[in-house]
């Protein structure tokens, strides 16, 4: 008589080792959490994302390790890091030499004569000079261009293409006794096109180059902070090259704004130039970002102070502070005028002119040493930057996994830190059940509404109910129970420290070495302090009921 057959159920899995199951799991879950951080239908997380960006900069913006900028008072040395001055056209400047807008070509003939005397670095006119002009008021430009070139100071002009400069040639146009004046010469051609977030329409992120989608990287009108920084460097070529090449067409890096103002504007702004978002009030408060501040984070003068300094009493500055501000320092010239159009949306400010959107991009470049930070989707090799993600995912998973196992080995029954007891439970449902549920289903809905209408509530109802349970466990709970929960607890602060370190780090090197924006890593905060993983539970589940199913395949197959 032939022995029945042992049922396939009764064949128990080959056992994976403790060590195998966490690195496989902890990999599947920081895979799934990477997707969820990088989910955008729609487009309808990258608010979120640009918003806590801001909020990152709102707090954070003037220490050191996240804006390196330079010191506002400071006067600059031999070798040391140039300033960033923007100078403002405005109608009372217009005036002072009869004009009016849009601004004549002999009038930036005239400041370009009055710059030179200061000896900047370079300066730059946000000013499109595409309209025919006389051409002696374009010979003076030319002139004036060529007094400051052989001063040592580069002139750049705004341009919509490479070929506008052909306007600004004045035939025979000389300086003194020498060669014609051709205006390639003696001006810069550079970009002015600005670049907004499709999301909420601010200007966060400044592109490296203007051209057509069909040209290759790196053939089109570079930026005019990149320009001007990299000419700033022993390559020029190489270092333009390095920031345009392999870029898409929409590629810009972001641009980190400093929350306070330049205290330099402290003697024109009715503004507060030192205020600095409070933490406290951001949260608790939510107050909207941008700030409503007037006093922009650029050191900036009126061309009016220049042009007659008796007129504009309100600055009262000496020769000496006039040349601590402007010898050797980035001057970008724009206009601010009633009417004129030209303003941009800041993430931490209120509107500007536009001229500050390249002056904060070359403060950007020369604060980050040519090296700003780029979201991954602008990287030519993007991938590696993801796998760095799923990296730190992967540490933070584990973490996860291993207090998980920590607080369940060896005690039936126990529970998280934040878990209610049965006992508890069953109080709470005993209270409740003594009303109908129609009653009870309504007043919660009725406090539910009320708590969604007033945030202030929100947070006393959060409170209350935190308190209540905590003296609901405590007043049922053992001696035995509460040491455990207390245990767990602790393993819960642990684990949770742990991996803001691990967060720590990885900022570090993302922001440091990658060059990666707030945007690209503020994300890892919420996967660990708020326990995504806890929420996909379910994913481990699931994994573990496959690898049951192929470990039974496999005993089967053996023991045919």
């Amino acid at each position: 008589m032939t022995a029945p057959k042992t049922a396939p159920a009764s064949v128990k899995p080959p056992a994976v080792s403790a060590g195998r199951g966490v690195i496989l799991e902890s990999l599947l879950l920081a895979a799934v959490a990477l997707f969820f951080l990088n989910f955008n239908p729609l487009g309808a997380m990258s608010v979120g994302h640009r918003f806590s960006q801001d909020l990152v900069y709102a707090w954070f913006g003037n220490a050191s390790w996240l804006y390196p900028r330079l010191a506002p008072e400071a006067k600059p040395t031999p070798g040391s890091r140039p300033r960033v001055v923007v100078m403002l056209v405005d109608d009372d400047a217009l005036a002072l030499r009869g004009a009016r807008w849009p601004v004549p070509v002999d009038f930036h003939a005239q400041l370009l004569g009055e710059l030179a005397v200061l000896k900047p670095r370079a300066v730059m006119l946000d000013f499109l000079l595409i309209d025919r002009a006389s051409q002696s008021a374009t010979c003076a430009l030319l002139q004036a261009a060529q007094s400051l070139h052989e001063a040592g100071t580069a002139t750049y002009v705004a341009v919509t293409r490479s070929d506008d400069l052909s306007n600004l040639d004045a035939g025979d146009c000389r300086a003194g006794s020498g060669p014609a004046l051709d205006a390639a010469h003696v001006l810069t051609p550079v970009s002015v096109r600005l670049q907004i977030d499709t999301t909420d329409f601010v200007n966060r992120r400044y592109p490296f180059e203007d051209r057509l989608p069909k040209d290759a990287p790196g053939s089109g009108v570079s930026s005019a902070a990149v320009r001007m920084f990299c000419d700033s460097t022993k390559d020029s070529a190489t270092c333009v090259d390095r920031l345009t090449r392999e870029r898409s067409v929409d590629a810009g890096f972001e641009l980190a704004w400093s929350p306070e103002g330049d205290p330099f504007n402290q003697r024109w702004s009715e503004a507060r130039c030192d205020q600095v978002p409070s933490v406290t009030q951001a949260v608790l408060f939510k107050k909207p970002l941008p700030r409503e501040t007037q006093c922009p984070p650029v050191a900036t003068l009126f061309a009016s102070a220049l042009l007659s300094p008796t007129e504009d009493a309100s600055f009262g500055l000496r020769n000496e502070e006039l040349f601590n501000l402007m010898e050797g320092s980035f001057v970008f010239v724009g206009g601010n005028f009633r009417g004129g159009g030209d303003l941009m949306t800041t993430p931490l400010h209120t509107r500007l002119p536009g001229v500050y959107y390249h002056a904060v991009a070359l403060d950007n470049l020369l604060a980050f040493d040519g090296h700003p930070k780029i979201r991954k989707e602008f990287r030519s090799r993007r991938l590696g930057y993801y796998v760095f993600d799923l990296m730190v995912l992967w540490v933070l998973a584990a973490i996860f996994l291993k207090r998980q196992s920590w607080i369940s080995v060896g005690r039936p029954g126990s529970r998280g830190p934040f878990e209610l007891s049965p006992a508890a439970r069953s109080l709470i449902a005993a209270i409740i059940g003594r009303l109908p549920t129609t009653l009870w289903v309504a007043a919660m809905a009725i406090v539910l509404v009320l708590l969604a209408a007033f945030q202030l509530l929100q947070m006393i109802a959060v409170l209350t109910a935190i308190v209540a349970l905590v003296l609901i466990e405590v007043r049922l709970a053992s001696e035995g129970e509460l040491q455990g929960r207390l245990r767990n607890l602790a393993l819960y602060v642990a684990a949770l420290a742990l991996s803001l370190l691990v967060v720590a780090v990885a900022i570090w090197l993302g922001y440091q070495w990658l060059s990666l924006p707030p945007v690209d890593w503020v994300g890892y905060l919420s996967f660990a302090a708020f326990g995504f993983f806890v929420a996909h539970a379910a994913i481990l589940e699931f994994a573990r009921n496959v690898d049951a199913i192929h470990g039974a395949r496999q005993s089967q197959g053996t023991s045919k």
